[in-house]
């Protein structure tokens, strides 16, 4: 099972990782030095989702580096 499509496959997954983890850092855009109500909520949920995102790229890169691994030994 030591085929190169597998490494190939995990590469892949770990470069969706990184190129999900980058998207997490983009910035909310400008911020005022009083922010509304909304503006908090905003900033808020976009926390909570570069959280969420940023799990998901270490899953994903998680599984890639498995598929490399598995592939070496």
């Amino acid at each position: 099972m030591r085929t190169p499509a597998f490494f190939a496959i995990g590469l892949g997954f770990i470069l969706m990782g990184a190129g999900l983890f980058a998207l997490t850092l983009r910035k909310a855009g400008k911020e005022s030095a009083n922010p509304t109500k909304a503006q908090q909520r905003e900033q808020a949920a976009l926390a909570d989702e570069n959280r969420k995102m940023r799990i998901a790229a270490a899953v994903v890169g998680g599984v890639g580096v498995l598929l490399c691994l598995a592939m070496l030994f």
